[in-house]
């Protein structure tokens, strides 16, 4: 009987024997998957100006596709990892800009029409629980994020944290003449592939057929310009921070600046704001650009630069324009960012919503759904707000003909008379914006879209109505769309200023006005005021 089970005893004990190798091995391999995060970095009151103009740009779906670093090896539930960890180890999750666990999105959001959706691949995260052996103090990245209540900002874990400020590259201009370029204590010159050409206190630089010349030397088709020491350089007598990248194209010379974008929201938020604003609108400011620039970097990411100096993108005046109170809303808010299904959004904001913002459909065909109508808190009495503007029938018949929308002699406008905001029509959006109307004449009749018809009159917004030989100031409120066909007098009397989409600026400014004197966040309430079902988050 002992003879005939030592056999068996044998075949179980080498049985065991791998089973347990194969366990240990896989723990091992699971073991292995952490990875180390990535280190990186990230400074005043003008008096009245003009109201600030409003960021456009047409709108389609989004392509930000955050980036997503490798999943970790499928783990089966049952392994237990327990790896040894020495004091002060630190167990974190490596991530890059952007980053989200769950990354499975289609963000409504866009800058161009017909744009490809792109959602990335959603990883497969295991259910196993990582219980580090703890000889001292460690730190761990927990993977649940605070709970958003009213102002709070949900705290960045490992799916949207970054520890460094990315670099917008914003372009200048482009020029063909020759320019200076200095910095305090010198201006290093870098090739295309990083090769330090020399330091020199003052550069002149210019294009030589396909090169940068620095110096009346031909370099390279690209050549870099960081100052020797500190952040600010100056260009053609006006100073920025970051570094400048030369570009040899077409015979010019591109110039872009290559900036931390805390430090380019610097140099945008007071361009874009009144300084003397109230901080909460400010800092509200400050959150709509910075994710508008975010948003935009990634949707140029395969070309030159991300953002202009202009109205297309956000204005930038560089050093020069800051001011201590836009300087302050952009630290107080420092990589908060506005989301909308873990993607930074299309930050649209205008100067004035005349009483009411519009839903993006109604604007530019595409339902965002952060991008909705809500009650503006701008200043009924401000020249924004409202506004009147007369014309003559024989100048708007001209206007029409010269835009090849001629109907001859004008009987009748087609429109549906402005009335209380809250209910789009056929020919109206939610908030009383003209989507289109029709101009009936002796030759026929034409229909004119509200933005095209904006454009050919010269006016602040579509939010208007005419009156034909009524001047509104004094009269009823109502409407006058008929033509006498003798010396009329055309009347147009509108409200607001920009396209309607995202955030009021003067509506902001004005709603700042409710806040408590202890509510330092009040800015949170005004974005999630003027963007529907967005989320705010600390990215870095």
């Amino acid at each position: 009987m002992k003879k005939k089970q030592l056999p068996l005893m044998i075949m179980t004990t080498l049985l065991l024997g791998i089973h347990s190798f194969g366990t240990v091995e896989a723990a091992q391999v699971a073991g292995k998957s952490g990875t180390k995060p990535i280190v990186a970095k990230s400074s005043t009151a003008v008096s009245g100006k003009a109201p600030v103009k409003a960021v456009r740009g047409p709108i389609g779906k989004s392509t930000f596709k955050p980036l997503v670093t490798k999943p970790a090896p499928k783990v089966t539930a049952s392994t237990a990892i327990k790896p040894k960890v020495t004091a002060s180890t630190t167990v974190k999750t490596k991530v890059t800009a952007y980053t989200t666990v769950k990354p499975k999105v289609t963000a409504p959001s866009s800058v161009k029409p017909n744009a490809t959706t792109v959602a990335s691949t959603k990883p497969k995260v295991a259910t196993t629980t990582v219980k580090p052996k703890v000889t001292a103090s460690v730190t761990t990245s927990r993977a649940t994020a605070a709970v958003v209540t009213k102002n709070q900002v949900e705290q960045a874990t490992t799916r949207v944290r970054v520890e460094n400020t990315p670099d917008v590259r914003v372009l200048l201009g482009s020029r063909r003449q020759d320019a200076s370029v200095s910095s305090a204590n010198g201006v290093t010159v870098l090739t295309s592939n990083n090769g330090k050409v020399g330091s020199h206190k003052v550069v002149s630089v210019g294009v030589r057929g396909n090169k940068i010349a620095v110096n009346g030397k031909a370099l390279d088709s690209v050549v870099t310009l960081k100052p020797s020491s500190g952040d600010i350089f100056t260009f053609e007598g006006k100073s920025y921070r970051g570094a400048l990248t030369l570009r040899a194209n077409n015979g010019a010379m591109m110039v872009i600046n290559a900036v931390p974008l805390e430090s380019y929201l610097y140099g945008v938020v007071p361009q874009e704001a009144i300084p003397s604003w109230p901080a909460a609108a400010l800092e509200a400011q400050a959150v709509a650009a910075r994710t508008y620039a975010l948003h935009t970097m990634e949707q140029n990411k395969n070309q030159l630069y991300d953002v202009s100096t202009s109205t297309d993108h956000q204005v930038y005046g560089g050093v020069s324009g800051e001011t201590q109170s836009t300087t302050a809303a952009v630290n107080h808010t420092k990589g908060i960012v506005m989301l909308y299904n873990n993607r930074p959004i299309n930050a649209l904001f205008h100067s004035d919503g005349g009483g009411y913002t519009e839903d993006s459909v109604n604007v530019w065909g595409n339902d965002i759904p952060y991008l909705k109508g809500v009650k503006d808190f701008s200043n009924s009495n401000s020249s924004a707000s409202n506004w009147t503007v007369s014309t003559s029938r024989s100048a708007l018949e001209g206007k029409l003909n010269a835009a090849s929308k001629g109907v001859g002699k004008l009987k009748s406008i087609q429109l549906t008379p402005l009335g209380n905001p809250g209910k789009a029509t056929a020919d109206r959006g939610v908030s009383g914006r003209i989507k289109s109307a029709t101009f009936v004449g002796t030759a026929g009749k034409v229909t004119v879209s509200g933005d095209d018809l904006r454009g050919m009159l010269g006016l602040k917004s579509t939010l208007f109505d005419f009156y034909v030989n009524q001047n509104p100031a004094s009269s009823t409120g109502k409407s006058y769309h008929t033509f006498t066909g003798k010396n009329d007098t055309v009347y147009i009397k509108g409200h607001g200023w920009g396209h309607g989409l995202g955030m009021s600026q003067w509506g902001a400014a004005e709603m700042a006005k409710r806040a408590g004197a202890g509510d330092t966040n009040y800015y949170q309430t005004i974005l999630r005021h003027y963007y529907s079902g967005i989320t705010l988050k600390k990215m870095y």
